[in-house]
């Protein structure tokens, strides 16, 4: 199914493409179109505007100062959003309850509170693992999870794998199609600590990111996301991600609003494995607004393939003299890691797919 879903993806993407240019203008990008070239059933119109916001229940009543004045930051209920982080990930289960987890090769069939289906699974490839639920929580679209071991350095690990998959200039080196990755608020991250339990690590990431992504295979889509990395005494990080409730629409930036991507839940563990070798397992349950579910696991999961490749050579730099050991080099552990560009040092968000450079839908962290 996945083959036959990227190949009819994939005819779409070449008969679009060799119709007129967009509005009469040639795109950016070679091989970009809007949905109004053909008239295609499936694609939702250029003209729809799909709501989209987070699940009530992964958030708390309780709210953290930001760095602008008279703006207040939700919490999450972070019982619940760990809780469900751990159910479909066994690695986050391992970051939050071991002292020392051992990693991908001490996942065992029994660890999975859910029913996964594996679509792949080879230890020899860069991704050793895929898995996905269809209609995960009904919410009409699958909830993927993908696995991965690499090389890098130990230093900052949490923090540059945010940033890889979060910084505008690190996202576009294999992302081409992304517009606009922004964070609009961050919180303080003492007052994060005292709304958590000491075994959900410490914060050292939070904050509310905007993400919007150019004209694709779709009309260009937009998310609103609290996102926030979480790292622990044994070397493991979790990064995670909700999209925000409807009452917090207050919140967007400025200017016209497009059709919304939800993120219902997004994590990202990293599990420490050796001196320069770690574990990473990536979930994400995305809802493109309008886009048809079917289409959307295929998409997400070719898009995270993109990202660990470029992940792969990223981390490796950083142990040959290459462009993350510089970036390392330059920081001592209680500074935080910059990219070249970044507008301030908080943690900016994720979001977008990428089927090929070309087409690009959204996603989050």
């Amino acid at each position: 199914m996945t083959a036959i879903c990227i190949l009819s993806i994939t005819i779409l993407a070449v008969a679009v493409s060799a119709g007129s240019p967009c509005c009469g203008k040639k795109c950016r990008y070679a091989g970009s179109f809007s949905t109004h070239q053909v008239h295609n059933p499936a694609l939702p119109s250029t003209r729809s505007i799909f709501p989209a916001f987070g699940d009530p229940k992964y958030f708390s009543n309780k709210v953290v100062p930001s760095n602008k004045a008279s703006v207040e930051l939700k919490c999450p209920n972070f019982d619940v959003l760990f809780d469900e982080i751990c159910k479909v990930s066994p690695l986050a289960k391992q970051a939050l309850y071991e002292n020392k987890p051992g990693g991908i090769k001490s996942i065992k069939k029994g660890d999975d509170f859910y029913s996964w289906k594996v679509t792949d699974d080879n230890p020899n490839r860069l991704i050793s693992n895929i898995a996905k639920i269809d209609n995960f929580q009904k919410n009409g679209v699958p909830i993927v999870r993908l696995r991965s071991s690499l090389h890098g350095p130990a230093k900052k690990r949490g923090e540059c794998f945010a940033q890889l998959i979060t910084t505008e200039k690190l996202r576009q080196k294999w992302d081409a199609t992304n517009d606009i990755v922004d964070e609009i608020y961050s919180g303080d991250l003492n007052e994060v600590k005292k709304l958590q339990a000491d075994n959900y690590g410490e914060p050292s990431m939070f904050g509310i990111g905007y993400v919007r992504t150019k004209q694709s295979v779709v009309s260009p889509r937009e998310q609103l996301t609290l996102c926030g990395l979480q790292n622990f005494d044994s070397g493991a990080s979790i990064i995670w991600g909700v999209e925000l409730e409807e009452n917090q629409n207050h919140l967007f930036p400025e200017g016209k609003r497009m059709s919304r991507s939800t993120s219902h839940l997004f994590s990202t563990t990293i599990i420490p494995t050796g001196e320069n070798e770690f574990d990473v397992e990536y979930v994400l349950q995305l809802d493109i607004g309008g886009f048809p579910g079917w289409l959307t696991g295929p998409i997400v999961i070719e898009t995270v393939k993109k990202m660990f490749g470029f992940a792969d050579g990223y981390f490796k730099s950083g142990l040959n003299g290459g462009e993350l050991a510089a970036k390392l080099a330059a920081i001592t552990e209680d500074d935080t890691v910059k990219t070249d560009g970044d507008k301030n040092d908080s943690f900016d968000k994720n979001d977008s797919s990428v089927l090929n450079e070309k087409q690009t839908l959204l996603m989050p962290p």
